[in-house]
């Protein structure tokens, strides 16, 4: 039997914790980062946020933010991590992060996106609008694991196969690609959380969009003369797009 006022109180108390989360990070911002989005884990233990911070004349930054109470399984990610302590009491939270943002090490932890990264992201947006999503065959012991081992997306990650499969189904369309630098743009994206993971069969990582954090980067970054097949097309190669136009022909 269900204990509905045991789940009730879980989700109030989870929601209450989202929102003193993001309380404490808006107050230990610097008046020159703002806020663009965050996902927040379903078992209440880790948030992720986009900021960006506005230079004059020059184009936005761009930092990955991760508050947990746990190490990031993925080697080689660009995130600045802060672990946010005893969730009972958060009240310390802004005044660490006040105190990491006044440090050199933050420093490192922001990024501007090339115009062919901005293709890169317009280039997974259109898979996604087509039903489709990119996925990898990962080592058996990492995926029995489920994040309890850690995974180096220099390395690991690139000696993975790589596939363009459908979204909801895998085995209705899963077709191999082998595009090792596309791969390596890829982990970049996925190391910094524009891009989130879901296990599926047959040892396979989905790599789906995470939209609420692409759309305004692809707002911020696009131009009109931004033609994102051409350029994948050129760095990437044809075949690349003919992959993509070949698993539009399947149905979704």
């Amino acid at each position: 039997m269900v204990n509905h006022n045991y789940s009730s109180q879980y989700l109030d108390s989870r929601k209450l914790m989202e929102e003193q989360l993001i309380h404490e990070l808006k107050r230990g911002l610097p008046p020159s980062v703002k806020l663009i989005a965050y996902n927040y884990s379903h078992a209440g233990t880790s948030l992720y946020a986009l900021l960006q911070r506005n230079q004059i004349t020059e184009t936005p930054e761009w930092l990955t933010l991760r508050l947990a109470d746990h190490p990031l399984w993925l080697e080689n990610g660009q995130q600045l991590f802060i672990d946010f302590g005893n969730p009972a009491d958060l009240r310390g939270l802004a005044k660490k992060l006040i105190t990491l943002f006044e440090s050199p090490t933050a420093e490192d932890y922001f990024y501007k996106l090339t115009s062919l990264e901005i293709a890169a992201l317009q280039f997974l947006d259109a898979c996604q609008k087509q039903g489709m999503v990119w996925a990898v065959r990962l080592p058996e012991e990492i995926f029995a694991a489920r994040k309890q081992l850690s995974f180096d997306l220099k390395n690991d990650f690139i000696e993975t196969d790589l596939f363009l499969g459908n979204r909801n189904n895998l085995n209705t369309m899963l077709l191999p690609v082998e595009a090792k630098e596309y791969q390596t743009e890829l982990a970049v994206l996925f190391g910094r959380n524009l891009l989130f993971s879901q296990f599926a069969r047959s040892r396979l990582l989905r790599l789906l969009p995470t939209n609420q954090w692409i759309q305004p980067i692809i707002e911020h970054g696009k131009t009109e003369k931004n033609d994102w097949e051409k350029q994948i097309a050129s760095e990437y190669g044809q075949p690349l797009l003919d992959i993509y136009e070949e698993g539009k022909k399947f149905k979704l």
